[in-house]
């Protein structure tokens, strides 16, 4: 087995070994089904395209990913185990790589922990099969530009605690990014001016195509170079911590 997977197993191991890793699968299920049914009214109106469950998901995975990400570098700094780490006969890159994918792959397990929920409603209600399977993509990919994100902060701040609250501002930060107001005024007074970029750059009008079944080549490639470019940040920090910089 390579060492990079060795890395990542290691990581995946680490959470459920203490146990985080079903006190964090838990508290996702919950906040989820508290924000599906109190402020989407799941049960209330209609969802063939689980539109109540999905709308929710950018606002609960800022809460609950950065109690995952928090540990896998500002840890390490903790425990003064990240020293230890680079002596290892692997690259930047697959740290950081094994890292990331191991957060990524719990938050796989929280979007899982909603298949009973999709199968349930197409017990109910005939389901949107295309519509759901691009929400389901959406969230995949939202998931890993916020875990990429609390990547980056956690080999930044060395304490766990920190990192958690750092990443969940962040997080939101993100998620908020919304200059259309101001854009929608400026473009009456500068009608020639490219105003479009911002929007372009906008996360949650690009995570709400997919929620509407519009799984657009541009919209992937947003999420997917906005994780490749924090995930390269990360690279870059964890490269100057290791040559002592």
């Amino acid at each position: 087995m390579k060492l990079w997977a060795v890395l990542c197993k290691k990581e995946l191991d680490g959470f459920f070994y203490g146990f985080s890793a079903y006190f964090i699968l838990a508290v996702y299920w919950a906040l989820s089904l508290l924000a599906a049914v109190f402020f989407g009214l799941y049960f209330v109106v209609d969802n063939p395209s689980m539109r109540s469950f999905f709308a929710f998901q950018p606002q609960v995975m800022v809460v609950v990913l950065p109690a995952v990400t928090m540990r896998l570098w500002a840890e390490e700094s903790k425990n003064g185990t990240l020293e230890l780490l680079f002596t290892f006969p692997v690259g930047n890159a697959a740290l950081v790589g094994s890292k990331f994918l191991a957060g990524w792959i719990m938050s796989l397990l929280m979007l899982a922990l909603s298949l009973p929920l999709a199968v349930s409603t197409s017990a109910v209600v005939a389901v949107d099969v295309l519509n759901i399977v691009s929400a389901y993509a959406g969230a995949v990919l939202a998931a890993g530009v916020l875990t990429a994100l609390g990547c980056v902060v956690s080999s930044v701040v060395s304490l766990p605690a920190a990192a958690y609250l750092l990443s969940v501002l962040a997080g939101w930060a993100l998620i908020g990014f919304n200059l259309s107001p101001l854009l929608s005024s400026l473009a009456e007074k500068l009608p020639d001016a490219p105003f479009y970029l911002p929007e372009a750059l906008n996360f949650s009008s690009r995570y709400q195509g997919f929620i509407n079944g519009q799984f657009s080549p541009d919209s992937v490639f947003y999420f997917v170079s906005l994780t490749a470019a924090l995930l390269f940040f990360n690279w870059v920090i964890v490269n100057e911590k290791r040559n002592g910089k």
